[in-house]
């Protein structure tokens, strides 16, 4: 990577945290995270959702099709009379260009088919007291172009829908049985329908099918473990190893193990195992996991010792030899 990036003219860079990437950039420009911006996410169902800011970073702080779209009016590409002024241009855009994304305006409804949908709730005052050490002025609230959704307790007269609902509450109800209030019946769908949009249905073809193979069930290895990642609320997620306060609650490193796969190795729970795995040795504690199956060993997803190891991965395990205590037979 230091080879590639070396070898670029002009490096620029979009990011919201310094990293190496960063360090080599010629230019780096402050883009917004999910908290920070608006956008459309699609999940593993192939449903596409849109996403909203949950607080205005009031710095310079931006999307990164907004930067992209400065730097190409900047750079002469397109006229400063750039049709992308809002999130629903842009996908609008993205809709007619590209048929795959054609049912993507359909997952939110745009600011100006909806009106003003309140963030905060009823419950939410004192904004003058917030503020009261820089100006006793009531400060007037930043402008969302890209969403409905205002970053205030004012709302339109019209109930919010099933896209744009920014938070459940209702008189009377406390925190999440309030959901209850806006779905057709308990544990139900949302009245006016579920979120989101299908970018991928199923086809009526004969013959289609999401995947057109199904491999093989597992079969251990004689002498060896596939390493399969562990996922945690902590630490397995590239972000939030960011933050101090939520990287200590990270698990430390360790290796999990059926426990009959513990009998056979001579380990008990808690004590030191070797995992060898694609040339490097590492020694890790080790954690009993019945949900294992047999072959089967698990190590915590994110974990920075693997390096370069992308799991799942064969590794072979051995227990770690105490020396005898001298005097010892």
């Amino acid at each position: 990577m230091a080879s590639l990036l070396g070898g670029a003219r002009h490096l620029v860079v979009l990011d919201h945290l310094n990293n190496a990437t960063t360090e080599a950039a010629e230019l780096v420009l402050p883009a917004g995270t999910f908290a920070e911006s608006d956008g459309t996410l699609v999940n593993n169902e192939g449903r596409a959702q849109r996403f909203f800011q949950v607080f205005d970073p009031s710095t310079d702080v931006q999307e990164s099709w907004r930067w992209l779209c400065e730097g190409s009016v900047a750079a002469d590409v397109q006229s400063a009379e750039s049709p992308w002024e809002s999130l629903d241009d842009l996908i609008t855009a993205m809709a007619a260009e590209m048929a795959v994304f054609g049912s993507i305006p359909q997952a939110a409804p745009p600011r100006k088919a909806v009106g003003k949908i309140a963030r905060e709730p009823n419950r939410y005052s004192g904004r003058t007291s917030m503020l009261a050490d820089i100006s006793v002025h009531e400060p007037q609230p930043p402008d969302d172009p890209d969403s409905a959704l205002a970053f205030s307790m004012e709302s339109g007269p019209e109930l919010a829908p099933p896209s744009l609902i920014p938070f459940f509450w209702t008189p009377g109800w406390n925190s999440i049985q309030a959901t209850n209030k806006f779905q057709s019946e308990v544990g139900g769908p949302l009245r006016g329908g579920d979120p989101g949009i299908r970018l991928i249905e199923p086809s009526q073809e004969p013959g289609w099918q999401y995947h057109s193979t199904v491999p093989a069930a597992f079969r251990p290895h004689r002498d060896e473990w596939l390493l399969v990642p562990i996922f945690h609320i902590f630490g397995s997620e590239e972000l939030s190893r960011h933050a101090q306060g939520i990287a200590e609650l990270a698990p430390l490193p360790y290796v999990a193990l059926n426990p009959e796969e513990a009998s056979r190795s001579g380990v008990n729970a808690g004590e030191q195992i070797k995992v060898s795995i694609e040339g490097s040795l590492f020694e890790l504690e080790v954690m009993l996991r019945a949900d294992l199956p047999r072959g089967v060993a698990g190590l915590p997803a994110g974990l920075s010792l693997v390096g370069d190891t992308i799991l799942p991965a064969f590794c072979t395990l051995a227990p770690v030899l105490t020396e005898p205590s001298r005097g010892a037979p």
